[in-house]
């Protein structure tokens, strides 16, 4: 009967005594067995840490992303508060200069219209929170938009209004005493009741007449009645004219300025003495000149 042993020899490579020992076949195999068990046990176990390591990594990262989300999140809540409260000072600094300048009903009338496509965008997107978020900024970045339009159209609002008013007569055109009024009155050389339709200013001879505002000399001509006769196209459909003069300062096509020197008082055309006949026309109407002076007091 065989035994069931292995024999083991140890030879020397060069020389030495040969080791030879004996083991039990069924021990070897449990050592065998042994070895593989803990080869592979070694192995899970350090699969388990390198992985619990990626997953330890993965979670730190994914907490430093929601951190830094948090952080993000934060700091457009607090930009999207700071421009919602600047947006409302805006708004109000709008509605009194509007009021102080009396442009009230100029206000841009522009107002979003839009399709559901942009909102369902966000709702499959993004969480709720984040939903809330991009419709406010959605919100805001309209009305700061037209908050844009509204100065804008207000700006040249008030330009047209500061030209307008600069080209608005409002100044006594020449010093002296009123000898006529705009009003019904007896015609001097005639007797008749005749409608005076302009503002006669008496004073000598050659007394200076002003621009009572901006604009562009018309026209000077001489008239039977009125005599040299001087006038100013002001835009806006105001024209201003001056009549009995004895002589322009300016002529066709200058532009002059509220306070310009244009002409001096006369004595010319169908006169009973030195004086200037002023007019306005507003529409090709004629309108009462005393409407349009800011007497000096």
């Amino acid at each position: 009967m065989l035994r069931n042993y292995l024999t083991v020899m140890i030879i020397p490579q060069k020389s030495g005594n040969i080791i030879k020992f004996e083991i039990s076949t069924l021990f070897f195999k449990m050592v065998l067995l042994t070895l593989g068990i803990l080869s592979i046990a070694s192995t899970g176990i350090l699969v388990d840490y390198f992985m619990i390591k990626e997953e330890s990594r993965s979670m730190k990262k994914l907490e430093n992303a929601v951190m830094l989300q948090k952080i993000s999140k934060q700091k457009i809540t607090n930009t999207l508060a700071n421009r919602q409260t600047e947006l409302g000072d805006l708004e109000i600094f709008d509605r009194k200069l509007r009021l102080i300048s009396g442009l009230q009903g100029s206000a841009t009338r522009i107002r979003y219209v839009g399709g559901p496509n942009g909102f369902n965008e966000i709702k499959n997107h993004h969480t709720l929170d984040s939903r809330m978020l991009l419709l406010k900024l959605k919100k805001l970045d309209l009305n700061t938009k037209l908050r844009e339009i509204s100065f804008s159209q207000l700006g040249s609002d008030l330009q047209e209004q500061k030209d307008k008013l600069a080209r608005t007569p409002s100044i006594v055109p020449a010093a002296g005493d009123i000898s006529s009024r705009y009003r019904k009155r007896k015609d001097p050389f005639t007797g008749q009741i005749r409608f005076h339709r302009g503002l006669d200013i008496s004073n000598r001879a050659y007394t200076p007449i002003y621009a009572p505002a901006d604009g562009i000399v018309d026209n000077v001509w001489k008239e039977k009645d009125l005599g040299l006769f001087l006038g100013i196209d002001h835009g806006y459909n105001i024209v201003t004219r001056y009549a009995h003069l004895a002589k322009t300062e300016v002529k066709a096509g200058r532009k002059v300025k509220r306070g310009d020197l244009i002409a001096r008082i006369g004595n010319s055309g169908r006169s009973t003495g030195p004086h200037l006949h002023y007019e306005i026309l507003i529409s090709d109407q004629y309108v009462d000149p005393e409407k349009y002076i800011f007497w000096d007091k």
